[in-house]
C-alpha cells in the first residue's frame, strides 16, 4: 500500500453500509406434493475477513425474497488505504485480498443440514457501491463457501463514510477512555528516509516503564531486546533495523508497540515512548518524515496522529507519555490513563538507557518528591555498538576500580547444554597473552578472576560471572574478549537470551547491557564472540563494544583465530555518548487544549436492520 506519513488527509477508516435487498431466481430444493422441486426458504449470511458478522431472517417459500437487510460495519485504516487506492473485480472465486462482503444464500431446512444457493464476493469501494445485481456463483473448490449448483442474482448496495485522522501536537493531552472488554491501544511508528541514503537506518522504539517509586523498571520496558513485559499486556512487533520495510500487517508502520490499558500491572505510573537512531554516524537528518498513529487495537480504527517536528542531527526523540491518573500524588489500582505528547529531542544518545534520567524527568509532575540522578544512565547495546565504560560510571567520569562482566543464557525445549564463559586477553598485535576459563579461573597478572562454571545455564540471574580489576591489567593486554562455547558441541541457536551486562559489583548498578535476540545467527555454530572490552589507541581510556559474531569451537582457545580476524577486519565504531547534564531540567510541554473531538471509546457495534416489506 502507500505510505501516507506526510500527506493529507490520511485516514482513520471506513464505515461501510451494506443493504441486501433481495435476490431473484434462486435455485429451487424444497419439493411440492407432487415431488416437485419448485420452492426455497432462503437466508443469507454475510462474511468479512472469513467471520461470520451478519444473517438474514428466512423468507418462506420463494425463489425471489426481499430482505432489505442493512448491516454497519466499520474498516480499520489498513483496510481503509487499501479500499482508496485498489479497485479490484468482483470475485466469482469466494475469496479476496481486497476487503469485501461474502454473501452466502442458503435453502433453510428444519430435518437436514442447510442447502447451499450460491455466493459472491463483493469488494468495497472507495465510492460505495451502487444498487446492482451481482450474480451468485459456485465459488472454487478449495473456498470455504462453495456449493455444487448456483443459480440467480442478488440485489446490493454499499455505502461508504470516511473517517478522517485528526492530528494532535505537542503538549496535547489526550484521555484514553476504553471499555474493559476493548481496551487494546496500538502505537504505531513509519518514518522515510531520504531519497539519497544508501546506508540502512536502524530506528529503535523504545516503551520504557516508570513505577509508581519513580524509578525505570528495566523488566516492565519494551524495546528490541525484550519485545513484551512480564503479563504480556505490552507487546513491541520487533526490531526493523533497515528502516526500509513496513510490517506484515499491510500499513506503514515500521515499529509498533501495542498495549491493553486493563491489564497494565500497577506498579507502572507511566510509559515514556522515544524513538533512537541506532546507527553510528547517522541522525534525524536524514529521515525526512515520522509519524506516529495512535489506533484502536481491536477495530484497527485510528484514532489520531502525531507528527513530531524535529531538526538538525538529533539522535533521540521523546515522542510521548502514557500517564495512570492519579489523585494528589497517589495512584489507585487500575485507572484511567492519559496521553500526552512530548516531542523533544537529545544530540548524542542512541538508546534509551542513556536517557533515563531525562526519561524520569518527563514524569516529575506525576511524582513530584521524586530525586533525580543525572548519572543514572546505562547503555542498552545492540550489536556494533561502543561505549566508553567511564562515560556510564555511577561516579561521572570516574572508572571504577573493579567491573564485573555477568553472562547469561536460557536453553530452549528442555535442551540443557554444557556451556562455557572465557575472557581472551590480547596484545596490540592481537596475540593471546592470557587466557581466564573453567580450567584456569586467574589471569597471570590476577586482575581477572572467573567465578566458575556453570554446566546447565538454568541458574538464577548470571551463569558465569568474570571480574576485572581495570587499574591492575597487565599493561600489554589491549583486549578482554568475553566469548560463550558449547563444550558439548551442541549448536548455539538452541539457547535464547544469550546476554551480557557490565557492572559494579560493589553498588550492583549496571553500566552497560547487551541481549543477543536473534538466535537463528547461531545456526550451525558452537560459539559466539559476545563483547571486547578495550583500550582506546588514542585515549588509552576502557571502552566496551558489543561483537556478537557467531564462530565454531568447544573452547575459547579455539576461537582465537577467528577473534584475531574479527578484530583485524572490522574496526570499532565511534563510540555512542550520553548526555553529560549536571542537572535534569526535562519535563512535559505546557499542556495545549485539543483542537478536534478525538473519541477513543470504540465505534458503535454494528447495527443489523431488517426492513419489513409491504
Amino acid at each position: 500500500m502507500s505510505q501516507r506519513l506526510s500527506s493529507d488527509p490520511p485516514l482513520a477508516g471506513l464505515k461501510a453500509t451494506l443493504t441486501l435487498h433481495g435476490a431473484n431466481n434462486l435455485l429451487a430444493k424444497d419439493r411440492n406434493m407432487f415431488g416437485k422441486k419448485t420452492s426455497s426458504d432462503p437466508y443469507a449470511k454475510v462474511y468479512y475477513n472469513g467471520e461470520l458478522i451478519g444473517k438474514t431472517s428466512v423468507k418462506k417459500k420463494t425463489l425471489s425474497p426481499k430482505w432489505n437487510y442493512k448491516l454497519k460495519y466499520t474498516l480499520g485504516f489498513n483496510e481503509g488505504e487499501m479500499v482508496r487506492n485498489t479497485s479490484p473485480a468482483v470475485s466469482v472465486s469466494g475469496s479476496s485480498k481486497h476487503p469485501s462482503f461474502v454473501l452466502v444464500l442458503f435453502d433453510h431446512d428444519v430435518g437436514s443440514g442447510d442447502d447451499f444457493l450460491g455466493q459472491v464476493t463483493i469488494p468495497i469501494s472507495f465510492h460505495g457501491v451502487d444498487y446492482q445485481s451481482f450474480p451468485l456463483q459456485t465459488g472454487s473448490a478449495n473456498s470455504k463457501y462453495h456449493g455444487k449448483k448456483a443459480k440467480g442474482e442478488v440485489q446490493v448496495s454499499i455505502n461508504v463514510t470516511t473517517m478522517l485522522l485528526p492530528d494532535i501536537v505537542r503538549g496535547n493531552i489526550v484521555s484514553l477512555k476504553l471499555p474493559k472488554n476493548n481496551s487494546l491501544l496500538k502505537v504505531g511508528l513509519g518514518w522515510d528516509v531520504a531519497a539519497n541514503q544508501r546506508m540502512p537506518i536502524d530506528l529503535d522504539v523504545s516503551c520504557v516503564a516508570v513505577g509508581i517509586c519513580g524509578k525505570v523498571l528495566m523488566n516492565e520496558t519494551v524495546y528490541f531486546s525484550n519485545l513484551k513485559n512480564p503479563n504480556g499486556s505490552i507487546v513491541h512487533s520487533g526490531d526493523e533495523r533497515e528502516g526500509l520495510r513496513n510490517l506484515a500487517d499491510g500499513s506503514d508502520d515500521k515499529e509498533q508497540i501495542t498495549m491493553d490499558l486493563n491489564r497494565l500491572p500497577d506498579s507502572v505510573a507511566a510509559y515514556v515512548l522515544l524513538v533512537t537512531v541506532a546507527t553510528p554516524g547517522i541522525d534525524f537528518s536524514q529521515v525526512t518524515s515520522a509519524r506516529v498513529r495512535i489506533s484502536n487495537g481491536f477495530s484497527g480504527v485510528a484514532l489520531c496522529c502525531y507528527r513530531p517536528a524535529y531538526e538538525g542531527e538529533n539522535t533521540a526523540l521523546f515522542v510521548l507519555r502514557i500517564a495512570r491518573k492519579s489523585t494528589n500524588g497517589r495512584f489507585g489500582k487500575g485507572g484511567g490513563w492519559s496521553l500526552g505528547t512530548i516531542g523533544d529531542t537529545d544530540t548524542t544518545a542512541r538508546d534509551f538507557g542513556s536517557l533515563i534520567p531525562e526519561i524520569r524527568g518527563y514524569c516529575r509532575d506525576l511524582l513530584p518528591d521524586m530525586d533525580i540522578d543525572p548519572n543514572e544512565r546505562i547503555a542498552v547495546m545492540n550489536k556494533g555498538m561502543t561505549v566508553r565504560v567511564k562515560d556510564y560510571s555511577p561516579q561521572r567520569n570516574v572508572l571504577p576500580n573493579v567491573l564485573a562482566m555477568g553472562l547469561a543464557w536460557d536453553v530452549t525445549d528442555g535442551v540443557n547444554i554444557d556451556l562455557d564463559a572465557s575472557a581472551v586477553c590480547l596484545n596490540a598485535r592481537l596475540n593471546v597473552v592470557d587466557l581466564v576459563y573453567f580450567k584456569s579461573l586467574h589471569s597471570a597478572d590476577g586482575a581477572i578472576h572467573h567465578s566458575g562454571d556453570e554446566r546447565e545455564g538454568d541458574s538464577v540471574g548470571d551463569d558465569e560471572k568474570i571480574i576485572v580489576a581495570l587499574n591492575a591489567v597487565d599493561p600489554q593486554i589491549e583486549h578482554i574478549v568475553f566469548v560463550i562455547n558449547s563444550y558439548s558441541e551442541q549448536e548455539l541457536d538452541d539457547i535464547a537470551k544469550a546476554s551480557c551486562h557490565l557492572f559494579d559489583p560493589q553498588t550492583r548498578r549496571d553500566l552497560a547491557t547487551y541481549t543477543l535476540t536473534n538466535n537463528s545467527a547461531l545456526d550451525k555454530h558452537t560459539a559466539c564472540l559476545l563483547a571486547d572490552l578495550y583500550r582506546d589507541k588514542t585515549t588509552r581510556e576502557w571502552m566496551l563494544r558489543i561483537l556478537s559474531v557467531p564462530s565454531q569451537g568447544k573452547t575459547a582457545r579455539r576461537c582465537i583465530g577467528s577473534i584475531s580476524d574479527y578484530l583485524r577486519t572490522v574496526p570499532p565504531n565511534v563510540a555512542a555518548t550520553p548526555p553529560q547534564h549536571s542537572q535534569i531540567l526535562n519535563e512535559m510541554p505546557v499542556a495545549v487544549p485539543v483542537d478536534a473531538d478525538i473519541t477513543f471509546s470504540p465505534d458503535e457495534p454494528e447495527i443489523i436492520v431488517e426492513a419489513t416489506p409491504l
